[in-house]
């Protein structure tokens, strides 16, 4: 699992860490939207909690040696019987 922040850490919006994951702009554009890591809204305090963020970038993760089904370069073909 991704360990960039520290799991038992609370972070507040502004804190320079969360500047990895977005500036406080795109955060809120995010939250709007109900999009990226999970928050802990206190009247008008914005928290992040670690272990929430290091679970959201995991979840994000992309693994460019994972195994495909296919070539991605070839087109995947229908198995649509209707098809000339």
């Amino acid at each position: 699992m991704t360990q960039v922040f520290k799991d038992d850490c609370t972070y507040i919006l502004g804190d320079p860490e969360l500047k990895i994951i977005g500036s406080k702009q795109k955060l809120a554009q995010w939250r709007y939207r109900n999009f990226g890591p999970a928050w802990i809204s206190i009247g008008r305090k914005i928290l992040y909690l670690g272990r929430d963020l290091n679970s959201w970038l995991e979840e994000n993760r992309t693994d460019p040696n994972r195994r495909l089904d296919h070539n991605p370069c070839m087109p995947i073909k229908s198995t649509d019987n209707n098809s000339q």
